[in-house]
């Protein structure tokens, strides 16, 4: 049994936008942040490595929605920041038009390799609300590992509304060999010569910061990093 102290679980609604921006536009967007907010605790002034294996059903359902822009869609995955670390968490995305509602349940290294086999039975152990919805969805579903997404980001933080703007760039996927903690896979640069920028806020977001965004005259891209990191045939859809 699970040591449930040690057993993390997250649950926020909130808003999400997405942009793609040049390299430049992001530098002179980063530098007026700078002024104006914190750089994330998490990282340094460089920002920090995140990597994603991203699980899909038997018939690749999350992908399928995604593609067709589906009201009410979702994604689960398991993150982590290096490859040494002794958790990982383990996270549902699901997506209402513009609201997005996030679940993350930490797990230890043991049981992320365990659920990367088909084990997921191991969600039963931490007997959470969460972990127990993450467990039927994925043994029904029969989902297994589809693609792992790396990035490099840069976050800010304002307390106000819980805002956090990140900037992503190098996002590179494999979907040949899917060993969450290999530290050297066969990459597949997908956005290389752009930067994801992500604006997160509850409620809504600080004027201030609709003022400087709105400014940059900014372009909205509607296809999340999993979608691009996959590469399935039509014919396989």
């Amino acid at each position: 049994m699970k040591n449930q102290n040690t057993t993390a679980v997250q649950s926020v609604l909130r808003t999400e936008e997405k942009y793609l921006l040049s390299h430049p536009q992001a530098l002179t967007l980063q530098n007026k942040l700078r002024a104006l907010l914190h750089v994330d605790d998490f990282g340094d002034n460089d920002g920090y490595r995140v990597r994603s294996l991203y699980f899909d059903s038997f018939h690749n359902i999350d992908y399928r929605e995604k593609n067709a822009g589906t009201y009410h869609r979702k994604k689960i995955r398991l993150r982590i920041y290096d490859e040494k670390q002794v958790n990982a968490k383990l996270e549902l995305k699901e997506k209402h038009g513009a609201l997005q509602h996030k679940v993350s349940v930490t797990i230890s290294r043991q049981d992320a390799v365990r659920l990367c086999q088909g084990d997921y039975g191991t969600l039963l152990d931490y007997k959470t609300p969460d972990a127990i919805r993450l467990y039927t969805m994925m043994s029904l579903g029969l989902y297994r590992p589809a693609a792992i997404i790396e990035y490099n980001r840069l976050a800010f933080t304002y307390d106000v509304f819980s805002t956090r703007i990140t900037f992503d760039s190098n996002v590179r996927s494999s979907d040949l060999l899917l060993d969450l903690y290999e530290p050297l896979l066969p990459w597949n640069y997908i956005v290389n010569q752009s930067v994801i920028l992500e604006v997160k806020y509850n409620q809504l977001l600080p004027g201030f910061l609709s003022a400087v965004l709105d400014h940059e005259n900014l372009t909205k891209l509607s296809v999340g990093k999993y979608a691009l990191g996959r590469r399935i045939p039509d014919q396989y859809l």
